[in-house]
């Protein structure tokens, strides 16, 4: 489909980092775009977005009202917008990932939307063995609400899919790139300070995704008729360590971190803090917990060969021309110039 042929195309989540990238990237490619966001002043980058010939709204997407509004003259959706949290409480994940899935997909299709691409996570395949991994299995336990609420949307927006309208989920590796303040910068910072952002060597293989990667599949996905009613995974299609990953960017940062747990130690001391947290009700992350140490544990690799046969997916980032961007990105960010696009 040519852009033109989108009355207005409205994506959720613009202000955070892959809402913003593919926001961004569809307004410069000539899609008309409206982007919502929630923060209560606009972000600079989503302004530049704005100036660029995007709509921007402040939208409240568990208010229905405000949904029904922000879908006035839409005819398809990309769904970014998600508690993305590692650690957090059972009520806002459901809230914020499951609840407002249901409001906007249900909204959508009444208001005779075409089209609606839902943003999902690899975790929600649970960790464990994962070499190879198809969009069919294998499954392993939870240890998230993260986890358990993606699953759930996902499940609920593909009930959906119908004749005229197209619903479409893409399972995102471990999404980094420029503007990825949420997770990747914070790792470069912690081994800026001696931490290698590893467990026992973390020779364990990952699904990393450079995020420019990731719009080209949402986009292939808005356009693709044979997309409806499926699931697909998305990552670079490289086999490489989460190990090898952290060396790169030690290297490029120019320093040697140092300091990591052991595999036991760490799950002993997640499950610790977890429980701290929870009897205390306490809001901030962690030092660590459950998600990340399992993600880290585990061989995390997932084929992406169903994307590559129906949606034509071409990732073209390798994961060291990733990195160096986003390290070079991070930099500016640090000097407190623009990071994001």
């Amino acid at each position: 489909m040519a852009p033109e042929t989108f009355r207005r195309i409205l994506i959720t989540g613009s202000s955070g980092f892959i809402g913003s990238w593919v926001t961004s990237t569809l307004t410069k490619r000539g899609y008309p775009v409206r982007g919502l966001y929630r923060r209560n002043r606009m972000p600079a980058h989503l302004e530049e977005i704005r100036r660029a010939g995007a709509e921007v709204e402040r939208r409240d997407l568990t208010v229905r009202e405000e949904v029904r509004l922000s879908l006035q003259n839409i005819d398809a959706v990309i769904h970014c917008a998600a508690l993305v949290r590692d650690w957090g409480y059972e009520r806002d994940y459901h809230t914020q990932n499951f609840e407002v899935s249901k409001t906007l997909v249900d909204e959508a299709r009444r208001a005779g939307c075409r089209v609606f691409v839902f943003l999902s996570s690899l975790s929600v395949q649970g960790f464990g063995i994962h070499r190879g991994s198809t969009e069919e299995g294998p499954f392993y336990p939870y240890v998230s609400g993260y986890q358990r609420t993606k699953k759930a949307a996902e499940e609920y927006v593909l009930s959906q899919s119908v004749p005229g309208f197209r619903v479409t989920v893409l399972r995102s590796g471990n999404a980094y790139g420029p503007g990825d303040s949420t997770t990747f910068y914070r790792l470069l910072a912690a081994q800026e300070k001696g931490i290698r952002g590893t467990l026992s060597g973390s020779r364990v293989l990952t699904s990393p995704v450079y995020v420019e990667d990731l719009v080209e599949a949402v986009i292939l996905a808005l356009e693709n008729d044979r997309s409806g009613g499926q699931v697909f995974n998305i990552t670079s299609g490289e086999e490489v360590t989460w190990a090898q990953m952290m060396d790169y960017c030690a290297e490029l940062l120019g320093v040697r971190p140092w300091f990591e747990l052991p595999i036991p130690l760490a799950w002993v001391a997640a499950h610790l803090f977890n429980r701290i947290y929870r009897l205390l009700r306490i809001k901030a992350d962690p030092l660590v917990f459950p998600y990340r140490v399992a993600h880290l544990a585990w061989d995390y690799n997932f084929s992406i060969d169903k994307a590559r046969r129906i949606l034509g997916y071409r990732p073209k980032t390798d994961w060291r021309t990733g990195l160096s961007r986003t390290v070079a990105a991070y930099r500016r960010f640090k000097e407190g110039r623009n990071s994001f696009l």
